[in-house]
């Protein structure tokens, strides 16, 4: 088997220099003697088209990931790991889904909460895991493999489907705690009660223009609207309710209308129909099927013109 490995940087590629930690080129290499040791046995095609903290991550090195994968596939590499940082491994996982899931070749990301070089790290464990699902699955798409703390087997998420990593911890869940399957006795072991779900090919698409992502929160501040912005996403309460009767979140929406600019709402899941929300219709809001938050906001920057975005 041939992996075609591409080094991003992030915490599973970082030494400490002068008390801090920041990316280390060699840990790559590191990295794949350790999964050999661990018996991984392919020939690694690595490649590094940049190397940062993955909280610096921006549109133009997302751009340049997909183009480097977008490459290997063309010269037909159809098993390909990225190894990224945490911080924003979602962001980055749903990018490649909805832009390459549809592509014939396996892609899965890979990151360590911890070093290499801590004995806490699940860095090579998942590494490891994510080469042994390329081997034994024979599935086609983007995907993350990731092992919480004190878990038995590493789990195997759909990109799109990974939720954002709550503050403070470094567990990853996928959307309604229902990842696609798991490494189980070294072979990947499909989630046989989980529901598959659509997956949008957004292959024609890139990331273009301004989105604004607001939280629901209590006493929330609504922001001018700029005139480049492309559009809004409001990401709800928990039962996807919003401040409808707030004066202030009204006039928003109602000056994002007058703009021409769409609102769409994240984290409804239907039921519970607060006469809050009887109220969506009337302030241009529209309401996104189930999906997690950054799925959502990358498949809405996505959108390549606003009617595309007013269609689906």
């Amino acid at each position: 088997m041939t992996v075609y490995t591409v080094f991003t940087g992030g915490t599973i590629s970082c030494s400490r220099t002068g008390g801090a930690l920041s990316p280390d080129a060699k840990n790559g290499y590191l990295l794949l003697d350790l999964a050999k040791q661990a018996g991984v046995e392919a020939a690694f095609i690595t490649t590094q088209p940049y190397a940062i903290l993955s909280e610096n991550l921006t549109a133009d090195r997302l751009r340049a990931l997909r183009a480097c994968l977008e490459k290997a596939i063309k010269s037909g590499y159809d098993r390909i790991i990225v190894t990224h940082g945490t911080d924003t491994l979602a962001y980055a996982a749903a990018y490649l889904d909805y832009v390459l899931g549809a592509s014939a070749a396996a892609i899965v990301l890979v990151s360590a909460n911890y070093p290499l070089s801590d004995s806490r790290s699940n860095g090579v464990q998942n590494f490891v895991d994510a080469a042994r699902f390329l081997e034994s699955s024979g599935e086609k798409g983007v995907f993350v493999a990731y092992r919480n703390t004190g878990d038995a087997f590493t789990a195997i998420h759909r990109g799109r489907e990974v939720m954002p990593q709550a503050p403070c911890e470094d567990s990853l869940f996928s959307l309604f705690d229902s990842p696609f399957g798991c490494i189980r006795d070294g072979a990947f072991c499909r989630n046989a009660d989980r529901r598959e779900r659509d997956r949008e090919d957004l292959s024609d698409c890139e990331l273009n223009g301004r989105v604004i992502w607001l939280r629901a929160h209590v006493g929330m501040t609504c922001p001018d609207i700029p005139k480049n912005t492309k559009a809004v996403l409001l990401e709800g309460y928990h039962s996807g309710t919003l401040p409808t009767a707030d004066p202030e979140f009204r006039a928003f929406c109602l000056s994002a209308a007058e703009m021409e600019v769409p609102i769409f709402l994240t984290g409804d899941r239907g039921g519970f129909d607060y006469e809050s929300k009887a109220l969506y219709r009337e302030l241009g809001i529209r309401v996104l099927p189930p999906m997690s938050p950054t799925a959502a906001y990358v498949r809405v920057w996505l959108a390549s013109n606003q009617q595309l975005m007013i269609n689906n």
